[in-house]
């Protein structure tokens, strides 16, 4: 059986309260990278909160035309923010941040893109998926592809070589008192993929300096990624 591709570049849909699906889907075949796999990927993202749960207009957007405040520098406290993806060993996880048991912040919230981020490619590399699995929204149709997408590719053997990715820059902004959207600059390293007889099926080359939003709530206690953007 041929493994179909994994990258990093779904769009599922962010939708607010009384609206329909506000990003169209787009398509795409590469392999290992974020931007691909977001363009293979479809699903459903959860509404942001109602409007009585919306912060005040100096810090959040309500879900009409209203203009976007602009974003908060947040630097990340991951060692994320250098290119040189020889340094990453993607067999080890990246280091769990504070911010995961921390309560709703700008901060808290770019420092929790920032480790999903990183967790991409070390799930892909090793199929551990369980604090990948943790962090996602169910309703998160990124997230659950690629779970689905990785748990077939251990299933048949498939192994990942490569795709390392690094964030220079997560800069959040305040849609409500919960959620948060981390407008989030990255580079990815280039992967390939090996079926069980060690034959290669994909390769990617990777990608410099592209920016995603990735949406991060305060959900019932604890913090979850609800939907993975290109922008």
């Amino acid at each position: 059986m041929t493994p179909t591709n994994v990258t990093l570049a779904e769009h599922p849909v962010r939708r607010r309260p009384g609206q329909s699906r506000r990003r169209a889907l787009w398509t795409g075949t590469t392999a290992l990278a974020l931007v691909a796999v977001l363009a293979a990927c479809t699903g459903n993202t959860p509404a942001p909160p109602s409007a009585s749960a919306t912060a005040t207009a100096t810090s959040a957007p309500t879900a009409s035309a209203a203009p976007t405040p602009s974003a908060t520098s947040t630097p990340t406290s991951l060692p994320s923010a250098s290119d040189d993806f020889s340094s990453i060993d993607l067999t080890v996880p990246p280091p769990r941040p504070d911010a995961l048991d921390a309560p709703p912040s700008k901060e808290a919230a770019a420092d929790v893109a920032t480790y999903f981020a990183l967790l991409f490619s070390y799930s892909a590399v090793t199929h551990d998926l369980r604090a990948f699995d943790d962090l996602s929204h169910p309703e998160c149709g990124f997230c659950s592809d690629f779970i689905d997408e990785i748990r077939g590719y251990e299933a048949q053997g498939v192994t990942t070589e490569g795709g390392a990715i690094v964030v220079q820059r997560a800069d959040a902004r305040m849609q409500s008192d919960d959620y948060f959207i981390v407008t989030t600059t990255m580079s990815q390293d280039s992967s390939r993929e090996l079926d069980a007889d060690g034959e290669v099926t994909g390769k990617n080359a990777g990608f410099a300096a592209k920016t995603f939003e990735i949406d991060v709530t305060w959900y019932d206690g604890s913090w979850l990624v609800a939907s993975v953007v290109p922008t």
